[in-house]
């Protein structure tokens, strides 16, 4: 794994650890204690919550108010489960990763993999950035009386309520401060948990999107040597040679593509169906919230919430997509190229992969959702 830890790992490795759901972990006693720490919080709160619709009188705009959160909890949540669940698979996935570096034959496929490696630790801390914005808001946005009563004082205190709507037992607010920083734990701990399982599967994503650059650099090289030297028969072999390592790095990329996508299949098929949920529920929410109440806190925070939903929808859908026009490219490629002057050995092996590449390759995320970007257009234009 140091072979590519200080590539692919660096900020999302601290945070995937202090989880407890990094996979190289040396304590499975540390590691299990974590998790049922995380995992208590979370559905304590969850509990909390829902307890609400027991001790408050039931009407819609309470439902949308507790529902944009729970949904978006419970989602974190089953990610982190499955993260948990799936440990042995992600493992196998970084193991994967390393035996590909270790297959890499010169320095321009060293760069390749390397810049997509780095393009991949950019995402990551952009990520980072982002959702150290939205907890710093939000947090913001829980104690504004309190700053305003400190800067612009008014007669009496401006009223305080706490930004998510869950059950404390507390009706005259006597505990307002405890749980105020207990609702920013709980938002900050989903927040990393959100960070670490997106930033890890972005990683995959960049490395396949670099390992199809690679089969594609390999072709080419390939394909322009044997036009040059196709009479040698030496060098007719060294061309073999090359284009088998180009099939091989292909078969890899897409063994690694299919694993990773049959790993979190089934998982992310419920995870999918309650975002979609939640997304509903929090654009019913912003729509009320503009049209109806009029309430700057609910509209910015119904925002938010939605805003985060449409990005992780938007990414996962372009990465779909990439991998397709990737996949989409290498057939454009080997079709266009003058593969029939190539020795017949050769050639048989590039029909081979013209045969492979000649189908669309898409991520269905949990089964049910095709990753692309009609897709993502498709949703986009059924909320409007």
């Amino acid at each position: 794994m140091r072979l590519i830890e200080k590539h692919y790992y660096t900020i999302n490795k601290s945070f995937l650890k202090a989880l407890g759901i990094w996979p190289h972990n040396n304590s499975q006693f540390i590691s299990l204690l974590q998790q049922l720490l995380v995992l208590t919080l979370t559905l304590t709160y969850i509990g909390m919550q829902l307890l609400v619709f027991t001790t408050t009188k039931y009407n819609m705009v309470l439902f949308i108010k507790v529902s944009s959160f729970i949904f978006s909890f419970i989602v974190i949540t089953l990610k982190y489960c499955t993260f948990m669940l799936k440990s042995k698979s992600i493992q196998n996935l970084h193991y994967f990763i390393q035996e590909d570096w270790k297959l890499i034959q010169n320095k321009l496929e060293f760069n390749i993999i390397l810049k997509y490696a780095h393009n991949g630790q950019f995402c990551a801390h952009f990520l980072f950035l982002f959702i150290v914005f939205v907890v710093i808001a939000l947090s913001f946005m829980q104690f504004l009386p309190y700053i305003l009563d400190i800067v612009l004082p008014l007669d009496e205190p401006r009223p305080r309520k706490i930004i998510i709507t869950a059950e404390y037992f507390d009706p005259e607010n006597k505990y307002f401060v405890t749980e105020a920083l207990h609702e920013i734990l709980l938002i900050a701990l989903v927040a990393s948990i959100m960070f670490a399982t997106a930033s890890q599967l972005l990683v995959f994503c960049f490395h396949t999107l670099g390992m199809f650059q690679i089969v594609s650099h390999r072709i080419q090289y390939s394909i322009e040597d044997s036009v040059l030297h196709a009479s040698n028969s030496e060098k007719e072999y060294a061309i073999y040679k090359r284009v088998v390592q180009a099939v091989i790095a292909h078969r890899r990329t897409m063994e690694f593509f299919n694993i990773l996508i049959s790993s979190f299949n089934v998982p992310y098929c419920i995870i999918a169906i309650i975002g979609l949920i939640s997304l509903s529920v929090n654009l019913y929410g912003l729509v009320e919230a503009i049209m109806i109440s009029k309430n700057m806190n609910y509209i910015l925070l119904y925002f938010i919430m939605t805003l985060n939903h449409l990005i992780y929808m938007f990414v996962t859908m372009t990465f779909g997509q990439k991998v397709n026009d990737s996949n989409n490219e290498l057939f454009t490629l080997l079709y266009n190229t003058s593969w029939y002057m190539m020795p017949l050995s050769s050639q048989k092996l590039i029909l081979f992969l013209l045969q492979k590449t000649g189908k669309e390759l898409y991520a269905v995320v949990g089964m049910i959702i095709v990753a692309k970007m009609e897709t993502f257009a498709s949703v986009r234009n059924a909320k409007n």
